[in-house]
């Protein structure tokens, strides 16, 4: 989905690169995220599965999804694992038979994947071996994308961002609904992670300031979306090109605001443009 405003004047192969696989810990050695390609890790959207593996401590796993198809609970012997909050955060359980429970948490580890570079950061820690790096010196784990996840009444929004709202699969997107009667499909609120039962909420772009030597933009964000600002002289041809600012990226989720130098155009439409990190 674009905002638009003119200006007058688990189980599946593993999502880690292989050439960046590696964590370390002083006492559990290497741990290869890359598994053995198809058990490897998978970095989704909402929550991560699969194994990764250390010589020293074998197989470790980082969960096989959530009961709930959401997140994982982390209270349940049957419901574990690590979960994500799609700003790149990451908290939860992994575990190994050799090593016991390894803890992902954001007050002192802060483990996290970036989502402009895809590389990890930050530690887990376990009680049995102490802290693992997921990026270092020598080495860095990199995630080549982010796993959706399953859709499984095909309507072209995964399940656990559907459960997140619903609990269930036949409310969103059914019928291509449009459930808070906002003019922006369900699908399109997934697209830019806006409440699809809150009319108020959806992508929205604004002139804070034009003419001199710069245009002024600011729009609503999500932490779980990078964005991309786009432009046209005429809304006929469809010819949009990119500004030249790049992915933008605001952590807060709350306002991104953007200088874009002015044109000799009489007329410029400007567009911004959701999109989902390493998709």
């Amino acid at each position: 989905m674009m905002a638009l405003i003119a200006v007058i004047t688990c189980m599946a192969d593993t999502t880690i690169d292989a050439n960046h696989p590696y964590a370390y810990g002083a006492n559990t050695g290497w741990i290869n995220a890359l598994g053995n390609v198809t058990h490897g890790a998978v970095i989704g959207q909402a929550y991560c599965t699969g194994y990764v593996y250390s010589a020293n401590c074998g197989w470790i796993c980082l969960g096989s999804g959530p009961t709930n198809g959401w997140q994982y609970s982390n209270l349940l012997d049957s419901d574990w694992g690590v979960n994500h909050d799609g700003a790149g955060n990451l908290s939860g359980y992994a575990y190994g038979a050799n090593i016991g429970w390894i803890t992902f948490e954001q007050t002192h580890g802060q483990p996290h994947v970036d989502l402009l570079t895809a590389n990890l950061g930050g530690y887990a820690w376990s009680a049995n071996t102490g802290w693992i790096s997921l990026s270092n010196a020598q080495a860095y784990v990199r995630t080549e994308t982010i796993d959706a996840g399953p859709d499984s009444d095909t309507d072209g929004i995964p399940d656990a961002w559907e459960y997140g709202y619903t609990n269930v699969l036949t409310v969103l997107a059914d019928g291509g609904a449009d459930s808070d009667g906002d003019g922006i499909s369900d699908v399109d609120e997934y697209g830019t992670d806006t409440d699809p039962f809150d009319a108020n909420d959806y992508l929205w772009v604004t002139l804070d300031k034009a003419g001199g030597a710069t245009n002024t933009l600011s729009w609503q964000t999500r932490p779980t979306r990078l964005y991309r600002l786009r432009f046209a002289t005429n809304l006929v041809s469809g010819d949009w090109m990119n500004t030249g600012s790049g992915l933008l990226h605001d952590g807060t989720g709350t306002l991104t605001v953007q200088d874009e130098p002015a044109t000799n155009s009489w007329v410029r439409f400007y567009g911004v443009k959701a999109i989902l990190p390493l998709e």
